[in-house]
């Protein structure tokens, strides 16, 4: 290759190299949201919907004995109790997680996409009763429960009953009702948040 030819090549990989800087130098930004609508992330969760649960768990944990070679059980007693639960637990959506499009500054109109909402905290209260706490109204054994010493099995069936009415509260707050209540309550407050601002923003929600 001619000094000429390597000075063409030199002059064409200089010209590439300041195109590919001036790409970068003036390649559009993403768009930002406006202040306005950048605040609504600093919100961080917003809870829309607190459930109070109440209910009545009975539940009695089996006391049994297995016939040897065999498949079943003997039923010689347990321990049967009634846990009148109470708790709360909020449901809300993470704020974080928000996103936009179809922003325009001039009309002050933009589209907000949510996360679905989500149970933030779910809790089984253990205060006292006069405090709206839960409270076992019944616990008594049946069989030869009484006649077993120590506390285990009664111990195990408290335990069993407090899961359960935990288990029950977050199905309550996880119910299609529940959801459809908090996602009314999101949208209508950052609507008229925004529109406070001179906003009118669309809310969906993300599958």
């Amino acid at each position: 290759m001619s000094r000429f030819q390597l000075f063409l090549a030199a002059m064409a990989a200089a010209a590439l190299g300041a195109a590919g800087m001036w790409w970068v130098a003036f390649k559009p930004a993403p768009p930002v949201p406006p202040p306005a609508l950048l605040a609504v992330e600093g919100m961080g969760h917003l809870v829309s919907v607190k459930v109070r649960y109440a209910n009545v768990i009975e539940f009695t944990q089996q006391i049994t004995q297995g016939i040897p070679w065999t498949q079943w059980e003997l039923r010689l007693g347990g321990t049967q109790v009634l846990l009148v639960a109470k708790g709360d637990c909020l449901v809300g959506a993470d704020m974080r997680q928000a996103r936009y499009e179809a922003v325009d500054p001039a009309a002050r109109t933009a589209v907000l996409w949510l996360p679905m909402p989500a149970t933030l905290s779910a809790r089984v209260h253990h205060g006292p009763r006069d405090q709206g706490g839960s409270y076992f109204y019944a616990v008594q054994g049946t069989g030869i429960e009484p006649l077993i010493p120590g506390t285990a099995n009664r111990t195990q069936a408290i335990d069993t009953a407090l899961q359960r009415a935990q288990q029950d509260m977050e199905r309550a707050c996880q119910a299609g009702n529940t959801l459809a209540t908090a996602k009314e309550n999101a949208e209508a407050v950052l609507k008229q948040l925004l529109a406070a601002t001179g906003w009118a923003v669309q809310v969906r929600w993300q599958p």
